[in-house]
């Protein structure tokens, strides 16, 4: 029956190396889902991450790992952003000016499942916010009133802005509205003209996280 011996040992040794297997492929599928669900977050950002689709967590910087159901969907930027706009109307009196303003906006991380959620790009709202104050105000002044009223200009769009942006997850951090310039050259040479009489040279005007500052 010695064969039958060795039938018995080859079949045990089959089983063990069987088991083997299956123990390595077991340890190599842990092995990738680990290392396929490490992921990290920079430093001034946010990460959303949802399950099966729905929103399930922010996480902040660092090193982090995720089972193989859920989905970093987004990495939110938590510094601030800014936008540069011109704007070109007709003041009342008929003058063509151009006014250059720079908004600075971010994310407020206590919200960024709001700011991820309602406004991923806040950039066509600020602007859309931005023409609808501006150039409103712009038209219902003359360039000499303009000329005194572009602190106000700038308060106004800010408060505007932080009303608009604060239930989105954004917060506004400044809002600098500079020199208006007439396109026309009459219109340009008029406006030099007042300046100096005025006794002061180009200047901007700068709100800066409430303050307000003639530069």
């Amino acid at each position: 029956m010695a064969w039958a011996e060795t039938f018995r040992i080859k079949r045990g040794t089959m089983s063990h190396i069987l088991l083997i297997v299956e123990c390595v492929g077991v340890l190599a599928l842990v092995l990738v889902i680990v290392v396929v669900g490490i992921y990290s977050v920079g430093i001034a950002e946010a990460g959303v991450v949802t399950r099966f689709g729905r929103f399930h967590r922010v996480v902040g910087p660092g090193v982090h790992w995720k089972p193989p159901i859920d989905r970093l969907i987004m990495i939110m930027d938590l510094r601030a952003s800014q936008m540069n706009l011109k704007m070109a109307t007709r003041t009342k009196d008929g003058a063509m000016i151009t006014i250059p303003i720079m908004i600075e906006t971010r994310v407020n991380p206590e919200m960024v499942y709001e700011a991820w959620s309602q406004l991923p790009d806040p950039g066509p709202h600020v602007r859309e916010q931005a023409e609808v104050v501006v150039l409103g105000r712009l038209r219902s002044l003359t360039l000499d009133e303009l000329f005194a009223s572009q602190t106000g200009i700038a308060g106004t769009l800010r408060q505007v802005l932080e009303g608009n942006l604060r239930p989105l997850g954004y917060e506004v951090v400044r809002v600098q509205v500079t020199g208006a310039v007439p396109n026309n050259l009459e219109d340009a040479r008029q406006y030099l003209g007042r300046l100096v009489e005025a006794g002061s040279g180009p200047y901007g005007v700068d709100v800066d996280r409430g303050r307000s500052r003639v530069a």
